[in-house]
């Protein structure tokens, strides 16, 4: 068979042409480390690849979950640091006004530095952070710490010395949460919160609320517990002696329904009070209000040592939610530092398998492509003696 010049000049530059796709497919995986290009090029590997990615997506998800989580944590701890500053100064000065030697005159300057205390404790419960107030639970917007007319303790628009133990635990449960990986579920219209992170700490869990009760003693003036060692309280009786009740309401002072639909009630205890001013005062269960009752009872023209010390006893004791608080946050914190770790080890080893299932061998791909590179500069060399020149290249 007889081999013409655009036979030969046809093959020639169809082999050029698969050489130059081959070097520029080499040159596009040196340059990116990659298989292919195009799914078409590899469906398998493309499928498994683009699996790996997503699940690299949702780690990096959740690491930037935890990061925000952490830093608000961090944030929170600092506050927090800077409440119990803030009531260990206060435990300092009421001890000083408690010693005997202390004049008028002196109880009622520690009086002046407890209502400054008391202007700082304020500031703090209402610490921003990146435009966030941190101890306002779901309210991020306004400061969730305001006083009353009174000058008493509010959070959220709520008085905590009236609020009862069934809306402080749904206003302590309202809180923030991060999905980080623990397979977020809903039951009915509510997120199962057992499936999220809560990484917020509301206010009110350990400012404290309500009043204190007198608690129930023996006839030899032995106080009394309830089988689970909670105090056992006084329950408060009408003019006939019969124990009082009273509805439970929720935050919003909306009566709490049973299953049937039915108000359901709770007993009325009987309050510790102690005289202030003239006035018998309920004894505040909250650390700014009390404060605000052991500067009044320092600084009243009837002082009484026994009252302030009734009221710093009850002061000492709120003081433990913020401790209590801070040991919380260090949980929470050590949780987060273990998932931290153990996204990073998945975030390795999906980067390992991506290698395997996307990547190339650098170095073989590398002399692949060399070896590529000398077979087309050889072809174009070639080419000269392939085609042949005529005059009509030289015509411009």
């Amino acid at each position: 068979m007889r081999i013409t010049y655009k036979m030969s000049t046809t093959n020639y530059i169809t082999n050029l042409n698969n050489l130059t796709s081959d070097v520029t497919h080499l040159n596009n995986q040196v340059a990116s480390g990659r298989k292919y290009d195009r799914t078409s090029e590899d469906v398998s590997s493309a499928v498994r690849g683009y699996q790996i990615r997503r699940n690299l997506s949702k780690v990096e998800g959740y690491q930037n979950n935890i990061s925000h989580a952490q830093d608000f944590l961090t944030n929170t701890e600092t506050t927090l640091g800077q409440v119990e500053d803030s009531l260990s100064e206060a435990s300092d000065k009421i001890l000083q006004a408690m010693n005997g030697s202390q004049s008028k005159d002196e109880r009622e300057i520690i009086g002046k530095e407890l209502s400054s205390i008391q202007d700082q404790l304020l500031a703090t419960l209402n610490t921003k952070v990146s435009d966030a107030y941190i101890f306002g639970g779901s309210n991020t917007e306004t400061a969730p710490f305001t006083l009353d007319s009174n000058g008493k303790l509010l959070y959220n628009g709520k008085s905590l010395d009236s609020l009862s133990d069934f809306g402080a635990n749904s206003m302590s449960g309202d809180k923030l949460y991060v999905d980080i990986g623990l397979g977020i579920d809903f039951e009915g219209d509510a997120i199962n919160r057992n499936t999220v992170f809560e990484y917020s700490v509301p206010g009110i869990s350990f400012v404290g609320h309500g009043v204190s009760y007198v608690q129930e003693t023996a006839a030899d003036g032995t106080l009394q517990y309830n089988g689970d060692g909670t105090p056992k309280y006084k329950q408060a009786v009408d003019g006939s002696g019969n124990p009082l009740t009273k509805e439970v309401l929720d935050e919003n002072g909306n009566p709490v329904l049973d299953g049937s639909g039915n108000p359901t009630y709770e007993p009325v205890y009987e309050e510790q009070k102690v005289s202030i001013n003239g006035s018998d005062q309920a004894i505040s269960k909250n650390i700014f209000n009390l404060i605000g009752q052991i500067k009044d009872a320092l600084t009243q023209s009837d002082y009484s040592y026994d009252t302030v010390d009734t009221l710093f006893g009850k002061f000492k004791t709120a003081m433990q939610g913020s401790f209590q608080t801070t040991t919380e946050i260090g949980s929470k914190t050590n949780y987060l530092d273990f998932m931290t770790s153990r996204y990073e080890t998945q975030d390795y080893n999906l980067q390992e398998r991506q290698t395997k299932v996307e990547g190339i061998d650098a170095a073989y791909t590398y002399i692949e492509y060399q070896t590529q590179m000398v077979a087309y500069k050889a072809a174009l060399q070639m080419g000269q003696s392939v085609i042949q020149q005529s005059v009509f290249d030289y015509m411009s």
